[in-house]
């Protein structure tokens, strides 16, 4: 039999008795986008052939992807084109390795004998060709992830020759490392959970990865008209699919498609709805299995319920034993009569000195459909106890893969079956109670004495709350499937944060999170990763959300939309958006945050000059309402040209301004430009004249100020309620004068406006009893002091050194030390930041109700920073509401000790702090001439004592160190005496 011959054979066995349209002429390829291996080079989209394009070293091609993208039949065409000739001036050898095929073989073999087996020529043949053809021999490894690397498998020595015999599994692995037959290619196959295991074995001057992304709009019709090939039924079935958004995307997938034709086709001859009950993937399995046994079905020796019961216990016998292919009395056993079962394909499997008859389903995921519907079909204990391990299979996997493989012998293999079995979740899910499945019983005479709904709404619910991260778009799979509104949106109301950031989503990944998030009410926290088509899909159920974070793959008109739904007054009142920094030098960024309805809005960028980089940053604050005054799509259009304009040009910057004149109800500007001109200086001062409301603007050049520009900006405003500040190259206006009182404040003028807003008739609340605590520990390595302190009685006690204030109920002892932030602890709290240090705190004795963080916010009508307590115990992280948020302190309740640190929300731009300027002086050497100086800005709430422990060695000069300062900002030591000099400027 030729090649030509066995892989039409292979095409068309796919296809039910009656159908004469091979799969060959069905084939349609999907796009496909490819990577390097350093993820250096951008992602192109390549067809096929391009695969072998350059032949200069040795090349290794990995095809990845989903289950039903059409790895193998992109496999199957290769070697059909082949054997016509197509691509033999490239490759003279051409072999085949189908890796469930291999799995069948329990004996050793060399690798010579694999090679025989997948074709027809003998071993002298193989041999002489690869010593004559050496160069030019491609490997085509199809299905790498159904490879089964046990322990033994992974410490057995490979074969140092090809005829040298060893498991499958390892001679497959002296191919992908180049050990054996380096020169030749390689074409390999494997779903996306198994790439990075096959990254890790491929050892070649070459290599690339190639992603099926599937079909899209255009493929999907051609392949469409392919299958029904009558122009009246192709134009009303793809009509009709066009039409559910929904429906065509899963249509992207091509085994997808193919059973979507084949049900639209059957309904077609019936006269019913094409496209009814297709809703999620389990239905439209369950609407195809049901259109089979109604037109495929008559001749069949056994009863329906039968039927399903015997394909069942065949598909979960696969399953445990990760089984594709089944031997004639493996099925046997099972199934009455597997010829005419419409969901097996038979085949010839060549032995050694036999040929042996096989049976696989018609699709891998036709064998998880039928398990999880065998779960369904069984009795309720039987049933509930086999769906019980298979979520301790899938939860298990996930809790090792943060294992290593040193830590746990067996974590590759379990997490390797944890992912294969996620999709008889999926169907399980799917299977739950509804109108479709119910029908589908009805129609069929199929009992069902169980109903599993609740047991999965309480796997997936707890699931949820432990999952967060990596798993969550699979959980958020398997709510798409259930279908149901007021479970998903309870699921997703109960989630502090949904993070997706890390995962490249799809097509279908969108529609999923679509109507997820149109069942829920109110999201607290969201991060995507998305691009502009996404965000189309997407847009209607995102502005549920309260936080949203955004990555993109680059600025659209679009992102105009969210910065509106801020000022809406419904319930965003956070937005981050991103651009990749892989996918855009200049990397825009919008952050926008709502505070007593009043909406700060920073949007920045980097401008790529001849030279370097120049920072653009523009800020708005202004009341809600005025956001949706403002046309957001032209601000945003300009603000990117802004960046795409060559250095010292700032008509754009002019054009920007130009359009915030329109805008009514802006209260504060500020800009960062490269250069302030004559040109920006008359829009600035058109702009105050023509916006009413305006009270400040500031404008940052990164170029020297010109004093010819200075002159006319002060004399524009001779006759104007405005005030001009200049600090360096900055710029500040201000239209009420008393406002201008310089940030750097003296600490009487603080004391001052603490004492009158506390003056207020108001009743005695309790004093706090100052103590200076015992230091019984002092660790040199790590700089921390454990200090101690004893109540004598119940009262308010505060700490001299940390201001630390502890609630005693009675007498009692407690411990307590400085420890370091760890960043990722508040990486999944959204918009949060360290607002003071981080306390170990430990009660011995006694009891302890409550606990006064010390604060350094100043808080006004502008600025009313929301504060919180992060309560750290181990890797998890509670985030505590205050009870009361006084002038210099954070109360809470507290009842278990361990990790207490205040934390804050980002906010733009920053506010000034009540904050120290502490001086140490580092000791002289005889040969010595200058002292070194170290100055430290900080927060109020370091106490000094911790400072000291990294200065050790240094004096401490005691000053007036109490003023205010605002985070970011740039400040300079001014040295008045002479023959002294400061270096570096601050």
């Amino acid at each position: 039999m030729s090649v030509t011959q066995m892989y039409e054979m292979e095409r068309s066995r796919t296809f039910f008795s009656g159908e004469q349209l091979s799969k060959a002429a069905l084939y349609t390829e999907p796009v496909i986008i490819q990577k390097d291996k350093l993820h250096l080079l951008p992602v192109t989209e390549v067809c096929v052939d391009h695969f072998f394009g350059d032949l200069l070293n040795p090349l290794a091609v990995i095809l990845q992807g989903s289950s039903g993208s059409g790895k193998s039949s992109i496999a199957q065409r290769i070697m059909l084109d082949w054997a016509s000739g197509k691509y033999l001036a490239k490759f003279y050898l051409v072999f085949h390795l189908k890796c469930e095929e291999l799995m069948c073989f329990s004996e050793e073999m060399s690798l010579i004998d694999l090679l025989s087996w997948s074709c027809s020529l003998t071993s002298n043949e193989i041999i002489q060709m690869l010593q004559r053809f050496s160069l030019k021999v491609l490997f085509i490894i199809d299905g790498f992830e159904e490879l089964r690397f046990t322990q033994d498998i992974t410490y057995t020595p490979p074969p140092t020759d090809l005829h040298q015999k060893a498991p499958p599994e390892v001679s497959v692995c002296v191919l992908l490392k180049g050990q054996i037959l380096p020169d030749s290619f390689l074409l390999v196959t494997t779903r996306s959970s198994a790439t990075q295991r096959l990254n890790n074995l491929i050892n070649r001057p070459q290599c690339c990865t190639n992603t099926i992304v599937g079909f899209p709009k255009k493929k999907i019709e051609e392949y469409f008209q392919k299958f029904f090939q009558d122009e009246e039924l192709f134009r009303k079935a793809y009509e009709s699919v066009n039409l559910n958004e929904t429906l065509l995307t899963v249509c992207s997938i091509p085994v997808i498609c193919w059973i979507i034709c084949t049900i639209i086709r059957e309904r077609f001859n019936d006269g019913a709805d094409i496209t009814s009950g297709l809703e999620t993937t389990t239905s439209i399995y369950v609407e195809f299995v049901s259109t089979l046994l109604e037109h495929h079905g008559q001749g069949l020796n056994e009863s329906v319920p039968n039927l399903l019961r015997s394909l069942g216990q065949l598909a979960e016998r696969g399953m445990l034993k990760q089984q594709v292919l089944f031997d004639e009395k493996t099925i046997q056993e099972t199934v009455q009569d597997p010829v005419n079962n419409p969901f097996l394909n038979k085949f010839l499997l060549e032995r050694r000195i036999k040929q042996e008859t096989m049976f696989r389903f018609v699709h891998l995921s036709f064998q998880k459909f039928f398990t999880a519907l065998y779960f369904v079909l069984l009795d309720e204990d039987e049933s509930q106890k086999k769906v019980r391990e298979l979520l301790h299979t899938v939860e298990r996997g996930w809790a090792l893969s943060s294992w290593s493989a040193a830590e746990f012998s067996n974590r590759d293999s379990e997490i390797r079956k944890s992912n294969q079995l996620q999709s008889e979740i999926l169907f399980l899910c799917g299977l739950c109670k509804n109108e479709t499945i119910d029908s589908f019983f009805k129609k069929h005479n199929v009992t069902v004495s169980i109903n599993i709904e609740t047991q999965m709404k309480e796997w997936i619910h707890q699931c949820s709350l432990r999952y967060q991260h990596e798993n969550m778009m699979f959980i958020l799979h398997c709510l798409y499937e259930l279908h149901e509104r007021s479970f998903i949106g309870k699921v997703l109301g109960d989630l502090v944060l949904i993070d997706l950031s890390n995962i490249s989503l799809n097509k279908t990944d969108c529609w999923v999170l679509r109507f997820c998030f149109q069942c829920c009410e109110r999201i607290r926290n969201l991060r995507l990763n998305v691009t502009s088509d996404h965000l189309k899909i997407l847009q209607p159920a995102l502005c549920s959300c309260e936080e949203l974070w955004l990555i993109f793959d680059h600025i659209s008109d679009d992102v105009g939309d969210f910065i509106l739904a801020l000022g809406d007054g419904k319930i965003m009142n956070q937005l981050m958006i991103k651009v990749d920094k892989n996918k855009n030098r200049s990397c825009p960024e919008i952050i926008g945050s709502v505070k007593d309805g009043v909406v700060t809005l920073s949007i920045s960028c980097s401008k790529i000059s001849i030279n370097r980089p120049i920072p653009l940053d523009l800020t708005l604050i202004c009341p809600r309402p005025a956001i949706c005054t403002i046309n957001w799509r032209d601000v945003l259009q300009t603000f990117m040209r802004c960046t795409q304009e060559p250095e010292g040009s700032d008509k754009e910057v002019f054009a920007l301004l130009q359009v915030l004149r329109s805008s009514s109800g802006l209260k504060k500007i500020h800009l960062q430009v490269d250069i302030l001109s004559d040109t920006l200086v008359h829009t600035i001062i058109s702009l105050i004249q023509t916006c009413p409301s305006l009270s400040e603007l500031g404008i940052k050049a990164i170029l020297t100020l010109q004093q010819e520009v200075i002159q006319t900006l002060q004399e524009s405003l001779t006759d104007m309620d405005w005030m001009l500040n200049i600090w360096r190259t900055s710029v500040l206006l201000k239209r009420d004068k008393d406002s201008t009182e310089e940030e750097l404040k003296p600490e009487y003028m603080e004391e001052v406006l603490v004492h009158v807003s506390s003056s207020k008739l108001q009743a005695p609340g309790p004093t706090n009893s100052m103590f200076t605590p015992e230091l019984t520990d002092r660790d040199e390595v790590k700089g921390e002091n454990t200090h101690r302190f004893v109540s004598p009685h119940a009262g308010q006690f505060q700490c001299s050194l940390t201001n630390l204030v502890f609630v005693m109920e009675g007498k009692g002892e407690m411990l307590y030390k400085i420890v370091p932030w760890d960043p990722r602890l508040l990486d999944g709290l959204g918009q949060m930041q360290p607002a003071g240090p981080l306390y170990n705190i430990d009660c011995f004795e006694g009891s302890i109700s409550q606990l006064h963080l010390p604060h350094c916010e100043i808080f006004s009508e502008e600025n009313k920073v929301s504060l919180a307590v992060a309560h750290i115990t181990g890797d998890n992280v509670e985030v505590l509401q205050p009870l009361k948020v006084s002038s210099t302190h954070v109360i809470i309740n507290i009842t278990e000790f361990s990790l207490f640190g205040l934390i804050k929300k980002i906010i733009y731009p920053e506010s000034p702090v009540r904050s120290q300027v502490l001086f140490f002086v580092r000791p002289t050497s005889v040969k010595q001439k200058e002292k070194i100086l170290d100055v430290h800005l900080l927060p109020r709430n370091v106490p000094l004592s911790e400072v000291k422990i990294q200065h050790k060695e240094n004096r401490h000069i005691q000053t007036s160190p109490k003023c205010r300062l605002t985070p970011g900002r740039e400040y300079s030591l001014c040295c008045l005496p002479e023959g002294l000099k400061v270096q570096p400027e601050m």
